[in-house]
C-alpha cells in the first residue's frame, strides 16, 4: 500500500512540474461597439470572414515489430528471451483543414447586440470582412529559437500577425462607402520546469491558438468601427 501511494505521489508531483506557466501573450486590443440610436432601425447584410482551422483527429491501431524479446522473472524462474514478433499499440494524428464559421458569428452576434437586423430583409449597407494571413517575420522566428535555446528547450514561442480589409456598402447603389485596413499580431510565450514536456503541455504557441485569436481580435476591431459608422449614418 505504501508503494501504491508513493507511487502516486511521484506521479502527482512530476504532473505538476511538467505544467507550464503563460509568461507573455499579446494584450487584447481595446474595442467597444456603438448602438443603434434609441427608436431606429437598420438592416445589413453580413459576408466574408472565411478562415479555416486544422484539427488533428487520433487515429488508433497496432504495429508488429519482429526483434529479441528480453526475459523475465516468474516465480523466482528466470526465463530467456526470445526472438519473435511483438504488438504494439499506435496513435496517429491526421490533419484536417476545414472552413469555420466562428468568426461570422462573432460579427453577427456584435451586430445584434448593438441593435442592427443582419437577418431582416431591405438591408441598407452590406459589411464586408476578408481576412489575409498569417505572416511569420525573420524576427518572429529568431525569438522562437532563442525562447528554446536560452531556456534549455523548457520554454517555446510562437507568433504570427494577420491582417484584414472591413468594406461598407451601399446596397442600393453598390458604391463603397467606407473602408478600412488592420494588422494584428498574436505573440505568446511559455515556460516550465521540465525540458520540452513542459512547453509540449500548452496550446498557447501552436498555430491554431495564435490564429484564432488574432482573428478573434479583428473581427472585434472591424465591428467597433463598422458600427460606428453605421450608428452615425442612422442619427
Amino acid at each position: 500500500m505504501k508503494r501504491t501511494w508513493g507511487f502516486l505521489a511521484a506521479a502527482g508531483a512530476v504532473a505538476m512540474l511538467a505544467g507550464c506557466f503563460t509568461v507573455h501573450h499579446s494584450p487584447y486590443p481595446d474595442v467597444r461597439m456603438s448602438s443603434l440610436p434609441e427608436g431606429r432601425r437598420m438592416a445589413v447584410q453580413l459576408t466574408g470572414f472565411a478562415a479555416t482551422l486544422t484539427t488533428y483527429v487520433p487515429v488508433y491501431g497496432y504495429e508488429t515489430v519482429y526483434g529479441y524479446n528480453r526475459g523475465w522473472w516468474h516465480h523466482g524462474r528466470y526465463y530467456a528471451g526470445y526472438y519473435g514478433p511483438s504488438t504494439y499499440s499506435t496513435t496517429t494524428y491526421l490533419p484536417q483543414t476545414a472552413p469555420t464559421t466562428a468568426f461570422i458569428e462573432r460579427a453577427q452576434e456584435a451586430l445584434e447586440g448593438a441593435g442592427f437586423g443582419v437577418n431582416a430583409t431591405g438591408a441598407t449597407y452590406r459589411v464586408e470582412v476578408k481576412f489575409s494571413g498569417p505572416v511569420v517575420t525573420d524576427g518572429d522566428r529568431t525569438a522562437q529559437a532563442l525562447w528554446l535555446i536560452l531556456s534549455a528547450l523548457s520554454a517555446d514561442y510562437g507568433a504570427q500577425t494577420w491582417t484584414a480589409r472591413l468594406k461598407i456598402y451601399d446596397v442600393a447603389s453598390g458604391d463603397l462607402a467606407m473602408h478600412a485596413d488592420y494588422e494584428q499580431k498574436a505573440s505568446a510565450a511559455v515556460w516550465g520546469p521540465l525540458p520540452i514536456l513542459s512547453p509540449a503541455g500548452s496550446d498557447q504557441t501552436d498555430y491554431n491558438s495564435l490564429q484564432c485569436w488574432a482573428l478573434t481580435a479583428l473581427t472585434d476591431r472591424a465591428m467597433a468601427d463598422a458600427t460606428a459608422y453605421l450608428s452615425a449614418k442612422a442619427q
